[in-house]
């Protein structure tokens, strides 16, 4: 056997022996030294690498500009999020649960009196809602409602015939032009005062519309969430978390929301591109042994599965074998068996 079949030969028993001490190394079941060897290597060094040094500002945008702006979700997941939606729907329904187990009279009363702080806000929507005239038409529309069901007593007089000649039409017809303009001020000044009232709401004191909102959270926060639920359908709440998707893939085409979306990614990258990696681990909370939990608690488990499919072997080879099936790595094996046999 030539030198060099002998060299190609022993390249490959290393790769078959490697391949095995890797594999034998993943899978051991009691104290996975390997694995945590591993994790305890990329956690110590990681504070030697910046975040600038990994990556660099480009690769950041160019990743959220794919996943923000241009990734859509296939039907699968679409479907998913229906199966989801209806599933907490079908939770809450049989919920026992009070609104106050979920939000405390503690923090409902940060969130109200911090809304409450928002005096500019306050003003800004009571000058909206009497001078926007969409809302001026709705009011309208409101008070034309209001009057037609509380004054059924009319409706006979609206509807009566006044195309006959005759003095007793000429009155009539007079008397359904004067009805329809009183109604028709009525209706503008219930719409007036309709709209006056709800503007004035946002500018009472704050001790008023406090107490009036904790007055509201009383009788609120001790329903329960099947109380709640059982207003809506599962559809409903199926095409609910849709709409929001389908509302999503519309925003976020806008230029306004992506160039805002684009300036948080630049304040983040400025304010963390100097900190290491350990230490951007450590500001979300994780620390060494976060990291090890969570490699223990799922890589057994996808190693397992992998080596079951008769897929591990492969994968491990496809990380080595380059290094086995060189030219240059024969050559220097050829080369040291001829200096040392």
């Amino acid at each position: 056997m030539s030198k060099q079949d002998l060299a190609q030969q022993f390249a490959q028993a290393l790769l078959l022996e490697q391949t095995r001490f890797i594999k034998k190394q993943l899978l051991a079941e009691q104290n996975n030294s390997y694995i945590e060897k591993f994790v305890h290597y990329l956690y110590t060094h990681s504070e030697q690498v910046l975040l600038k040094q990994v990556i660099t500002f480009q690769s950041l945008q160019e990743v959220v500009q794919k996943y923000a702006f241009e990734l859509n979700l296939g039907p699968e997941i679409l479907e998913f999020i229906g199966v989801v939606a209806r599933r907490v729907h079908q939770f809450a329904v049989n919920s026992q649960t009070q609104i106050n187990e979920l939000l405390s009279d503690n923090s409902f009363e940060l969130w109200l009196y911090k809304v409450l702080e928002l005096d500019q806000l306050r003003h800004y929507i009571h000058d909206n809602l009497q001078h926007n005239p969409e809302v001026k038409q709705v009011s309208l529309q409101l008070a034309n409602q209001i009057l037609e069901s509380n004054t059924p007593w009319l409706d006979h007089l609206r509807r009566l015939n006044t195309h006959q000649s005759g003095l007793g039409s000429k009155i009539l017809s007079f008397i359904q032009d004067q009805q329809q303009h009183i109604e028709l001020k009525l209706e503008q000044q219930l719409a007036h005062a309709l709209v006056k009232q709800l503007a004035n709401l946002f500018l009472l004191p704050n001790e008023e519309l406090a107490d009036i909102s904790l007055h509201l959270w009383e009788d609120i926060k001790q329903r329960t969430l099947q109380e709640a639920f059982s207003q809506f359908q599962a559809i409903d709440f199926e095409e609910f978390f849709i709409l929001v998707y389908e509302t999503w893939r519309q925003l976020r085409q806008g230029e306004y929301l992506q160039q805002v979306v684009l300036d948080v990614v630049a304040g983040f990258y400025d304010y963390f591109s100097d900190y290491n990696l350990q230490e951007l681990l450590q500001s979300v909370g994780l620390n060494e042994e976060d990291l090890y939990q969570e490699a223990r608690r799922f890589l057994p488990y996808t190693l397992q599965a992998l080596e079951q499919q008769g897929l591990l072997d492969g994968i491990i080879q496809e990380l080595i074998s380059p290094f086995y099936s060189s030219e240059s790595t024969h050559q220097f094996i050829e080369q040291f068996i001829q200096e040392n046999l």
